[in-house]
């Protein structure tokens, strides 16, 4: 088995790659590859130094500049990050069937969208890879999706001279864009989570329709509803931490 350090290294270096637009079967021959050259010096009694130098970030740079940028998955990728993005704004307004747009919100997500792209890149390179074993690697990711999600929701507040309202109809089309766009995000990623988020999302505006007035006004209602929300969200949470410590203690006893 690898030491800590070493894997450690290797997360680093996959997402480094694929910030800077490397080919994914390219990206795991390289770590398939390095893999072995770090086993084979661990078990000669060596580290990792040994392998990277003194500068892990320059051993990074050094492999970078010996693959080729992938054009083609760059060019698929970068259209439809921006479609997921647009569909996770889109979709809870249009569920509630009040999708409008303004000046102020056009210029606004435009700018926090290209400012979230930035932070969140910077995180999963630079930052979430040294916390990737901790529980510090949840609550760093937890704090900086509340901190967009405010800055959103400031956006969505100022929103109050419209140009644009959407009628019943494209509300609906609307919806039925952004779960195309979801599914078409799973399947391209091979991830479940932009299926399971807009699951969750879509529980507030199916609320607000299907629940009586008089209840979803109710402070009691409100205050209960958000206590159950955030029971089920800890426990989710703890799970999901117990499982992957389960799963990496499994992986190295094998």
């Amino acid at each position: 088995m690898l030491s800590k350090e070493a894997e450690q290294f290797m997360l680093e270096l996959r997402m480094y790659l694929m910030s800077k637009g490397k080919n994914e079967q390219e990206i795991e021959e390289v770590i398939l590859e390095l893999e072995d050259h770090l086993l084979q010096a661990e078990a000669e009694g060596r580290n990792i130094k040994d392998i990277t130098g003194d500068s892990p970030r320059e051993y990074m740079k050094s492999i970078s500049r010996e693959m080729s940028f992938d054009k083609r998955e760059f060019l698929t990728l970068a259209p439809m990050t921006v479609l997921l993005i647009s569909a996770f704004l889109v979709f809870t307004p249009a569920m509630r069937g009040d999708f409008s747009l303004s000046k102020i919100s056009v210029w606004g997500i435009t700018i926090v969208t290209i400012l979230s792209i930035f932070l969140y890149g910077f995180l999963i390179v630079r930052v979430l890879p040294k916390f990737f074993n901790s529980k510090w690697f949840y609550v760093i990711g937890l704090a900086t999706f509340l901190v967009v999600t405010g800055f959103f929701v400031i956006v969505e507040l100022l929103d109050n001279d419209p140009f644009f309202v959407a009628t019943p109809l494209q509300n609906k089309l609307l919806v039925i864009g952004c779960i195309v766009i979801f599914v078409a995000w799973a399947i391209y990623a091979k991830t479940w989570m932009t299926i399971i988020v807009p699951f969750f999302l879509s529980w507030g505006p199916m609320a607000e329709r299907l629940i009586p007035d008089h209840i979803n006004e109710d402070p009691f209602y409100i205050a209960l509803t958000i206590m159950i929300f955030t029971l089920i969200a800890i426990i989710g949470g703890v799970l999901f931490f117990l499982y992957r410590k389960n799963k990496k203690n499994k992986t190295m006893n094998q």
